[in-house]
């Protein structure tokens, strides 16, 4: 038995030694601390696990920002923007 621990720690032992030299090539992903250093869109959607759209960030044509939030039915629940510019009537 103990004949047997001892063979098997000696082969796990050389077989690790060989594949390291056999192998010598390591597959590294993109270190975690990447981020790009800027991303840009028209807008971005926040999608439940179905697909469907639950979140709006977009800018309106005269580029001011909203926030919305939709229920499953893609109707608005909640909503933030800016007040209007000074001068502005409406929109």
């Amino acid at each position: 038995m103990k004949k047997n621990l001892v063979l098997a720690l000696a082969a796990g032992l050389v077989g690790g030694a060989l594949s390291h030299y056999l192998f010598p090539g390591v597959v590294r992903a993109e270190g975690a601390g990447y981020a790009p250093p800027e991303l840009r869109a028209r807008s971005f959607l926040v999608v439940d696990d179905r697909g469907h759209v639950v979140g709006k960030f977009t800018a309106d044509a005269s580029g001011r920002p909203a926030i919305r939030l939709l229920d499953m039915s893609g109707h608005e629940i909640w909503s933030a923007e800016p007040p209007p510019a000074h001068g502005a009537v409406g929109r």
